[in-house]
């Protein structure tokens, strides 16, 4: 199939007009404005003759925010959605162009629309004490989940507010600006004197664990308007990544299923979505009660579970198994 940039700029429109409703025409703007301004900068430090991949993508990504960026006045709604593809195309102008030309150069990079979602995951307005997983151990609320646990006083102390809020804005470029692990890593260790004399590992693992956080909240709450759509007839199904690094805590809750508004349960407190602890890497898994449970979403036996508890030299039993299905497996399917 040809790709068509007209797909991905009304894609783009489409969900800044939903994050505005969300969050405020201002404050869409003015994330907008800090990515365009921050890739503006970088394009200018590496010259207009560098057509490498990664100046290219930058370039797209810039493409895409100015685009949404000339609709952002008024009323968002009505001049972005309320766009036929032909207004829409004059709009677009040159954008169109570049972005085929750029997809042609490097297959797929203009295809990636903005990661509106994910970004706007990271606003404060929006999310309150969840906007991010610092915030949210910061926070007496803990994710509003009866029995979650506490307040973790010692990471305000680390990091305080103001960091963690800068923390935020830099997670939220990141993702709108399709920046690497290791630029935002660096950028945030740069805005915390605590992380500036900690290892490199510890600022990672916090860019990762966010990010996950980030990426499993826009597909829960996608999950959760689907649901509502289809009248009820989603679950979601935790599901872990098996490999040499997975945690004995990862196999004892891996094939957990649950409806869209109940939390998962984990050896470290309740959960609406991953993660449940740094470096958690546990996914949502959308899942129609009318499809039968594939084999890869089994849980794994208690044998697996005390095998893994075992290889991680853990003293003493596991904790217990938390209770794996609120709707019957033998349910599904029917």
């Amino acid at each position: 199939m040809a790709f068509d940039p007209r797909e991905v700029l009304a894609r783009n429109r489409a969900d800044a007009a939903k994050i505005s409703e969300r969050i405020g025409l201002a404050r869409t703007r003015k994330m907008l404005m800090r990515a365009q301004e921050e890739l503006d900068a970088k394009l200018r430090g590496l010259g207009a003759g560098d057509q490498t991949f990664t100046a290219t993508q930058m370039r797209t990504t810039l493409a895409q925010i100015e685009d949404v960026l000339a609709g952002v006045s008024g009323s968002m709604k009505t001049l972005i959605v309320g766009q036929s593809a032909t207004s829409a195309e004059m709009a677009a102008g040159g954008i169109l162009e570049y972005l085929e030309r750029a997809d042609m150069s490097f297959r797929g990079v203009g295809q990636q629309p903005l990661a509106f979602d994910e970004a706007t995951m990271f606003d404060a307005a929006r999310s309150g004490a969840k906007s991010s997983i610092l915030r949210r151990l910061t926070s007496d609320e803990s994710a509003g989940i009866p029995g979650a646990k506490k307040t973790k006083t010692g990471i305000l102390e680390r990091y305080g507010e103001n960091v963690i809020g800068n923390f935020e804005e830099t997670l939220q470029r990141g993702l709108l600006t399709r920046k690497s692990v290791a630029d935002m890593r660096d950028e945030i260790t740069q805005a915390s004197p605590f992380l500036e004399g900690a290892p490199a590992s510890w600022a990672e693992r916090i860019v990762r664990t966010e990010l996950m956080g980030a990426y499993n909240r826009a597909g829960w709450e996608t999950m959760r308007e689907a649901n509502d759509q289809m009248g009820g007839d989603m679950v979601k199904i935790l599901s872990a990544t098996f490999d040499n690094r997975t945690a004995s805590d990862s196999y004892a809750v891996h094939g957990q299923i649950r409806e869209p508004d109940q939390a998962f349960e984990t050896w470290y407190g309740m959960m609406q979505h991953p993660p449940a602890r740094p470096n958690d890497r546990e996914i949502i898994v959308p899942h129609s009660k009318t499809w039968p449970i594939p084999k890869y979403l089994e849980p794994r036996s208690d044998a697996e579970v005390m095998l893994r508890w075992k290889m991680e030299r853990r003293k003493g039993m596991p904790p217990k198994r938390p209770q794996m299905e609120t709707v019957p497996r033998k349910s599904f399917g029917q």
